[in-house]
């Protein structure tokens, strides 16, 4: 496992959330809120090829209020 490090995506913060996944992983995508998988808009053509997802649920250290979701390739 590898901590990856995410940048917040609310607009002029900096915070980096972080989690733990699996080396080779990359991070598809990065929405405001908890946001369930299906509900993204830029995965149509990830899911559809067959390609492995997982979402992360992540808090901004520099803002609590601040909570977002990333999506991952495994």
């Amino acid at each position: 496992m590898a901590r990856v490090r995410v940048q917040c995506p609310y607009e002029g913060c900096d915070g980096m959330g972080e989690f733990e996944t699996d080396p080779d992983s990359e991070v598809i995508a990065r929405e405001k809120g908890h946001v369930e998988v299906d509900r993204f808009q830029k995965i149509g053509k990830q899911l559809l090829s067959g390609t492995i997802v997982k979402e992360e649920h992540l808090q901004c250290p520099t803002d609590e209020t601040h909570q977002y979701t990333v999506l991952v390739e495994l």
